[in-house]
């Protein structure tokens, strides 16, 4: 099966559907391919059967994040402050007491999107026509000829003027073929790139009430210990909905579910005593598990190594490739700012293209 299209956006996380956003206001043709069965990419809002939605990937944004703030304010959707409080529970050693310790003042407060980061997906599907997008359809070659640029998975061949991959890019040097093969430096540059949320498991707790604020806890803690590393309030805008969330070690992806679990209800006991254990649900998501997300590195790679690498800014196949997504923007690279800029990075390069 053949189908056509001026743009064809590799994924449709948050830079791919900013990307289409911006494309069909100004009259492009562009279709999505995600390999996922849902779109947003590693900004997934999980809703419990109690209605508690629990951010298990992006989550805060702040004042100086300008160009996802605009998007924000188009799309109207409001945000409000993260709870952190004064105080923090802090946990220097597994057998010691958690200590309450001051929390520096907070010059430059942290954000969440109401109804979850997910909102902020949903607003942007809503310009998507439902032929605009395929889900469960993963790329797995793309190859640029006289006539166009051919992407293939399974028995679809989609042709198109230009291809946008929004893909971290160490996943896609590893998961989709491309004919003509890149410069060496930049598949060595792809190999070491550090994917954002990569390594990350988030997990969080869901409760009817906000019981560590009536005993005097403000939810926020930190611990060198784990497997909470960080933890904090996780309620939602309205004070309807109650949980915890934050960080587990990253070590704890290679264990069991029910053994994380079991780890991370001894660490809320002893920090908030047996009510912490009368909860309604637990979520959990392990992104280095995530086929569409993670990559193993073939060397050790760093936080944010190579990340808005200045070879990611400029187009490859005369123009008919571009390489996008938050580890490819010039500014905060591997957050939602950056997938935003780098959205509009795209954008602004294919209005000048004359392969429009």
């Amino acid at each position: 099966m053949m189908q056509e299209t001026d743009v064809l956006i590799i994924g449709g996380g948050l830079t791919g559907l900013t990307l289409n956003y911006l494309l069909r206001k100004a009259g492009y043709a562009a279709l999505i391919l995600e390999a996922r069965d849902r779109l947003g990419g590693r900004i997934w809002t999980k809703t419990t059967t109690e209605g508690v939605k629990i951010d298990m990937g992006a989550t805060w944004l702040g004042q100086k994040h300008t160009h996802l703030v605009q998007l924000l304010q188009e799309l109207k959707l409001p945000v409000f402050q993260q709870r952190l409080g004064t105080k923090a529970l802090f946990e220097q050693h597994q057998q010691d007491t958690a200590q309450i310790v001051p929390l520096p003042p907070n010059n430059e407060p942290s954000y969440r999107i109401q109804g979850g980061t997910s909102a902020l997906i949903q607003a942007l599907a809503r310009h998507l026509p439902d032929e605009a997008v395929l889900l469960d359809t993963p790329g797995e070659k793309i190859h640029a000829k006289a006539d166009g640029v051919y992407t293939f998975s399974g028995a679809l061949t989609i042709k198109s003027k230009v291809v946008v991959s929004t893909l971290p890019p160490s996943l896609l040097s590893h998961r989709i073929e491309l004919q003509p093969a890149l410069p060496v430096a930049l598949i060595r540059l792809m190999q070491q790139t550090h994917t954002w949320m990569g390594e990350s498991i988030k997990a969080g707790v869901a409760y009817a009430q906000p019981f560590w604020r009536e005993h005097g806890h403000t939810g926020t803690a930190f611990s060198h210990t784990g497997p909470f590393t960080e933890l904090y309030d996780h309620t939602d805008a309205e004070e309807e909905h109650f949980a915890l969330k934050g960080f587990l070690r990253n070590d704890m992806a290679n264990l069991s579910a029910p053994d994380r679990k079991r780890l991370v209800e001894g660490q809320l006991l002893k920090f908030f005593g047996q009510p912490a254990l009368e909860y309604a649900s637990y979520e959990e998501t392990v992104w280095p598990m995530e086929p569409y997300t993670y990559a193993p590195y073939e060397h050790a790679v760093l936080p944010h190594q190579n990340n808005g690498h200045a070879m990611y800014r400029k187009p490859y196949w005369n123009g008919r490739l571009f390489l996008a997504g938050s580890e490819t923007a010039d500014a905060f690279p591997g957050y939602m700012e950056g997938a935003v800029r780098s959205a509009e990075w795209v954008y602004q390069a294919l209005s000048k293209s004359p392969a429009r």
